[in-house]
């Protein structure tokens, strides 16, 4: 039986800690990671983008994914990569520890801590990312990534932000139960939540924590002397570029820049706490709960084909009044069931 876990205290106060909005970029069908030699004729170009939000989850495995791809085409004549949210950095950070490093300029119109990255809650779940699950070679260079990925955030560690923790839900997570056991272990089910008054049966997943203040300042610094701030308006400023590979990670910035009409902004809020430390456990629900070190986060609603980061201060507190019921034994959950232009192939 495990032990008693502490209840988190849903105080909030938004003049202190401001809510937060992200767009995160979710593509249809499946997130893009591709070669691409027909758009700009004579350049590589590498897609990464389209995790939705996975991006932080997916980061590492999908870098060590185009460095393999730049290791077998060469980089003479330098890399570009287009973003420096977590998708653009992590490929910045792995070229750069190549021996001899590659050549790389990240080109970005926003840096940490301004970036859709920035606003990711942190815990280590592929959620809210889509991939052809009827096709066999899809499903497994999907388990590839999630593979490569969990073991380069453990072996990134602490001063990466990232630290095992268990997430208790009183639902089964589809998007969990779906993966081998060697991404991430069955599920233990319980015949209580180890909660003072939410005691309804439930699960326990052993997943990673990624505190993403810790992770994406470390990674900026790590190529803060790479990084030309410029947007992009138009396909021939890319082409026009001096590099002779193009690694695009801008995320929605594809859907314009490279006309990929299979990109659909999914606004998501935070809402952040005070820490609370005694906190060691993550909680998937009506909402999340990841207590981080800066934070207690508690989020989010999810708006499809909502592309603003307005933030809504009555939706942001409603989220929290939610969590709060449902920690004081008041409400039920609904169940958490994969959206259906979440699971169908395109």
């Amino acid at each position: 039986m495990l032990s008693l876990e502490p209840d988190p205290d849903f105080s909030f106060d938004p003049a202190t800690r401001p809510y937060k909005a992200g767009v995160r970029p979710f593509r249809t069908g499946s997130y893009r990671l591709e070669t691409d030699q027909n758009t700009i004729p004579g350049k590589l170009l590498v897609h990464n983008y389209g995790h939705g939000g996975a991006g932080i989850t997916m980061s590492w495995g999908c870098a060590e994914i185009v460095r393999d791809i730049i290791r077998r085409h060469g980089s003479a004549g330098g890399v570009a990569v287009l973003g420096a949210g977590v998708m653009g950095l992590t490929v910045a950070k792995l070229l750069r520890e190549e021996n001899p490093p590659v050549c790389v300029t990240v080109y970005a119109q926003r840096i940490t801590p301004f970036t859709t990255s920035d606003v990711a809650g942190g815990q280590w779940s592929p959620s809210m990312v889509d991939y052809y699950r009827s096709d066999p070679t899809a499903r497994e260079a999907y388990f590839d990534i999630l593979r490569r990925a969990r073991k380069a955030h453990l072996a990134r560690g602490p001063a990466y932000g990232v630290s095992e923790r268990p997430n208790y839900t009183p639902i089964k997570l589809t998007h969990l139960d779906e993966l081998p056991v060697d991404i991430v272990c069955p599920t233990t089910p319980l015949d209580h939540l180890p909660f003072v008054k939410l005691r309804k049966p439930g699960f326990k997943y052993d997943l990673l924590l990624v505190e993403t203040h810790i992770l994406m300042k470390k990674l900026h610094d790590a190529v803060a002397s790479l990084v030309e701030r410029r947007t992009f308006t138009a396909l021939q400023q890319v082409a026009e570029l001096r590099q002779a590979v193009i690694v695009n990670c801008t995320g929605l910035g594809s859907r314009s820049l490279f006309n990929d009409t299979k990109m659909v902004p999914i606004k998501g809020q935070l809402v952040r706490l005070r820490p609370q430390l005694n906190l060691k456990y993550l909680f998937s629900g009506d909402g999340q709960v990841f207590p981080r070190s800066d934070a207690l986060i508690v989020g989010s609603k999810n708006d499809r084909n909502v592309d603003n980061e307005t933030i809504e201060d009555a939706a942001c507190e409603q989220i929290v009044r939610t969590m709060k019921r449902l920690f004081a034994g008041q409400t039920f959950m609904r169940a958490l069931t994969r959206p259906t232009w979440l699971s169908v192939d395109e």
